[in-house]
């Protein structure tokens, strides 16, 4: 089985959370042979996902956006969702002290939801259970 893993970028996490979001990625991997993910740039979920998988001698596969333009994320987490049997969000609930997200520090507008902060991963998980793929959401913090 498939499992896309995406989540939030690397300086959304603290520590402690960076350290919670690698566990749950350990703790998902023994039950998948491939693990799929979106290499982000800012590093983060994507990349932690596939640096494990490895450990792990999983078979890996990245989709790389071909920019930095929503057009691009928005087709790199289609092909996410449409290569996976299940993908999995991994957010925070809140964000590190002193940092700022536009406006989102405590709302995540793709989830309609103040449990966790916007991620672009929640918007891949709402339009993989929307194609029919099982889907969840891990908030650590």
């Amino acid at each position: 089985m498939v499992i896309g893993i995406v989540g939030s970028e690397e300086k959304k996490f603290t520590k402690e959370t960076e350290e919670k979001a690698k566990t749950a990625i350990r703790e998902l991997l023994p039950f998948y042979t491939k693990i799929v993910s979106g290499g982000c740039h800012l590093g983060g979920i994507d990349i932690w996902a596939i640096e494990l998988a490895k450990e792990f001698n999983k078979e890996t596969e990245e989709f790389l956006p071909k920019t930095k333009s929503w057009f691009d994320y928005k087709d790199r987490n289609i092909k996410i969702a449409i290569a996976s049997d299940v993908v999995v969000c991994i957010t925070v609930k809140s964000l590190p002290p002193g940092y700022k997200e536009q406006g989102f520090e405590k709302f995540c507008y793709h989830c309609n939801t103040y449990g966790h902060i916007k991620s672009g991963g929640c918007w891949t998980l709402k339009y993989a259970k929307k194609i029919g793929k099982t889907g969840h959401i891990i908030t650590v913090g």
